[in-house]
Parts: structure tokens; C-alpha cells; sequence
């Protein structure tokens, strides 16, 4: 996770949000807690004219993490409301 450029990104569940946030501001991450992520996902768009400005021509990473429990708790609605997408009203 050292060599991947944050562009964007969408914690895929509380701990991967928390763990999204903290390499975005820099933060270096404890052994412990890099140890809980369970996926990081490349997500790119085929259509670079549909995602919105800070993104095209890069892509959206996902992080699914445990918590330090190891329970995986997904939030599949983040996907929604996290990625860059336009509009369709507003694309037309």
C-alpha cells in the first residue's frame, strides 16, 4: 500500500474508510492495522468521460479492512455514494 497513489479512494467499510483517510493525510500506518486490510481494489472506468474531474484518467482505489476483531463488516452502499460519478441528468 506504500506505492499507491490515492487519487481517490472508498473505504469499503468503517475500517477501510479509517485506514483510507489516515494514508491520504500521510499518516504512517501501524503494523497492526495494515495487517487488517483484507482487499485493495484498482477500480478504472472505461468511459474516462464519466467519472468526475479530480479522477479522469486515474483510478478509484478500494480498501476492505477487518476490524481489529477480525470481523469483516462490507458496505457495499459506499460504492454509491463514494465514487466520482457525474449525474446522468447532468451529463445530457
Amino acid at each position: 500500500m506504500r506505492d499507491v497513489p490515492l487519487i481517490w479512494y472508498v473505504g469499503l467499510d468503517a475500517e477501510g474508510t479509517r485506514i483510507g483517510d489516515a494514508l491520504w493525510k500521510g499518516e504512517e500506518l501501524a503494523d497492526n492495522v495494515r495487517r487488517r486490510v483484507a482487499g485493495l481494489f484498482r477500480l478504472t472506468f472505461d468511459q474516462p468521460d464519466r467519472p468526475a474531474e479530480p479522477v479522469e484518467g486515474d483510478a478509484v482505489h478500494l480498501i476492505l479492512a477487518m476490524t481489529a476483531e477480525k470481523v469483516l463488516r462490507m458496505k457495499p452502499q459506499n460504492l454509491l455514494t463514494g465514487l466520482p460519478l457525474r449525474c446522468l441528468a447532468a451529463a445530457t
